[in-house]
């Protein structure tokens, strides 16, 4: 009886193992949806977006910044509390207006993801008019697709610069 069972054991092991090796030509589930993403159109995309923000800055338009971000967006900066949905991001850049902007600037350095999110690594400046770096850092975003455009949804940003004494 023991023999038949260890038998037993060792045939359903040997299938499984033959079954499991079985090359298979399906593609995997989600390779037809993989196929339609465009990542050159998607990087495009992405530093279009870049620009538009540049653009906003500079022309101290909160409103044009603003819907550069997603409804429940995050803009996380330094040395503040996170900052959650549009409205609210545009009240923050609003604020910066009031104060007086320098020209601002942007590099997209390196731009990855996929259908349903991308990423960008930024470098950016503010400067004078006489073009003095008057702050330098970097930053990540998180985009996600809004109503047919890439958008922020999340933005954490921070400076190259020294804490000022």
């Amino acid at each position: 009886m023991k023999k038949k069972y260890s038998l037993a054991v060792l045939a359903i092991a040997g299938f499984s193992c033959l079954m499991s090796c079985k090359k298979t030509d399906a593609p995997p589930p989600n390779a037809e949806k993989n196929l339609s993403f465009d990542m050159i159109s998607a990087k495009t995309a992405i530093e279009t977006q870049g620009e538009i923000f540049v653009s906003a800055m500079n022309k101290r338009d909160s409103v044009g910044i603003a819907n550069c971000y997603t409804t429940d967006a995050k803009l996380m900066q330094p040395n503040a509390n996170v900052t959650v949905g549009r409205q609210n991001i545009q009240k923050v850049f609003g604020q910066w207006m009031k104060a007086g902007l320098p020209k601002f600037a942007m590099k997209t350095v390196e731009v990855w993801g996929n259908e349903n999110e991308m990423m960008a690594e930024e470098e950016w400046t503010f400067s004078d008019n006489e073009g003095k770096v008057l702050d330098k850092g970097k930053s990540l975003e998180l985009f996600k697709m809004e109503n047919g455009k890439w958008k922020l949804h999340r933005d954490c940003y921070n400076s190259d610069m020294p804490l000022a004494k």
